[in-house]
């Protein structure tokens, strides 16, 4: 129960909760908690919607197969974060979605008649889960934007001046995470990327060092979902 309550204590879930709180609060419930290997299959869309996820360790990867036989990557979530409550909450029987292993993950299960119970008697929890809610469906709406943008520079430029606006930067953004994943939130391929990114360097609208990239031209990305 530590080695739990010690992860959680990072989760959106159990925000501004002590160990000793965890611990009490899943003393109450039952759980479940299993690992998975890169690549294995957490939640799937013929998979009755029972249980919600938060990530112990490692991280996950949402896909959406559309009718036209394509996958896209929809989100990314890492430790501490909750997946499948919107799921399990709505009308669906089923998990719209699959859910991956991105990595060597360990998941913490939670059926919804126990996630009721715990969100009917502590409203901090209750609060937490609304927050976390709220803002996944604003990761969601994002990325609709995002998908509607046909040319990679405007994926590049739409991505880059969101993370100017979280970040609340001027010009250099340290990228949160790996030009690989970039590429995958992007649902674009890797050299794809680089060629664009480079294109951009040369235009001198952008200038990349390792994972800090400085805006040089800020009205170009801005025309670049605008103007085309």
């Amino acid at each position: 129960m530590k080695n739990i309550s010690g992860s959680l204590i990072h989760s959106v879930l159990f925000k501004n909760k002590t160990q000793e709180e965890i611990n009490n609060t899943l003393s109450s419930i039952e759980y479940i908690i299993k690992d998975y290997n890169k690549g294995n299959l957490i939640f799937s869309v013929d998979q009755a919607t029972k249980y919600i996820g938060i990530i112990l360790k490692g991280s996950i990867e949402v896909q959406k197969n559309l009718a036209s036989g394509k996958i896209i990557s929809i989100l990314h979530k890492k430790k501490g974060d909750l997946f499948g409550e919107g799921s399990v909450f709505s009308k669906t029987n089923t998990y719209p979605c699959n859910i991956f292993a991105k990595t060597r993950s360990t998941i913490l299960l939670i059926h919804k008649k126990n996630m009721l119970t715990l969100l009917s008697n502590d409203p901090s929890l209750l609060a937490n889960f609304l927050s976390s809610f709220a803002n996944r469906v604003l990761l969601l709406n994002l990325k609709t934007e995002l998908l509607s943008y046909s040319s990679i520079q405007q994926k590049i430029a739409f991505s880059l001046l969101y993370l100017m606006d979280e970040y609340r930067c001027d010009h250099s953004i340290l990228l949160p995470y790996s030009k690989k994943t970039w590429s995958e939130h992007l649902n674009v391929s890797r050299p794809s990327l680089f060629r664009e990114l480079k294109a951009l360097c040369e235009q001198e609208i952008i200038h990349i060092q390792d994972r800090t990239i400085t805006i040089l031209n800020k009205d170009h990305l801005v025309n670049l979902l605008y103007n085309q």
